[in-house]
């Protein structure tokens, strides 16, 4: 018996320290142990231009955001620890553009760059700027905008 338990203890011990080991690994995008906040920051880089967002998801609106050039609104949250299914959208306007950008998806971004994904906004589209930037497409236009449009 006291073999049995110091081998399953054995094996415990080994799972338990890969399990941390793999949660203390530098500079990649994990799921840590305790819920942790995510910050989204959106950074307004379009030439001359003032930009107004608007971003929420299913149950937040974080309400119509005025950004001159070269000033950023930011947001936390809490995304869903068991199943990563967390989503934030923005509607984008400008004087030459109304457009929408998922700006959080929690399959694409994770837990970004330190717990904080950072986008910058221009006229071809956002560029996440954790690390490596990255630059993505409007989403398509849908037949329906975010109730109540920015005006």
């Amino acid at each position: 018996m006291m073999v049995i338990m110091s081998k399953i203890t054995a094996i415990l011990c080994l799972l338990f320290t890969i399990f941390i080991g793999d949660q203390l690994k530098c500079g990649e995008s994990h799921v840590p142990i305790l819920p942790t906040r995510v910050t989204v920051e959106i950074t307004n880089r379009l030439i001359d231009r003032y930009l107004a967002v608007r971003c929420k998801d299913k149950h937040n609106d974080f309400g119509v955001q005025y950004l001159n050039v070269g000033e950023t609104f930011s947001f936390r949250f809490f995304p869903k620890y068991y199943y990563p299914s967390t989503l934030f959208f923005c509607q984008f306007v400008w004087l030459e553009g109304d457009y929408y950008f998922d700006i959080y998806v929690q399959d694409r971004d994770g837990y970004c760059h330190h717990n904080k994904c950072s986008w910058d906004i221009v006229a071809k589209g956002p560029c996440q700027t954790d690390g490596i930037r990255e630059c993505y497409g409007w989403n398509p236009p849908a037949d329906e905008k975010i109730a109540p449009a920015i005006e």
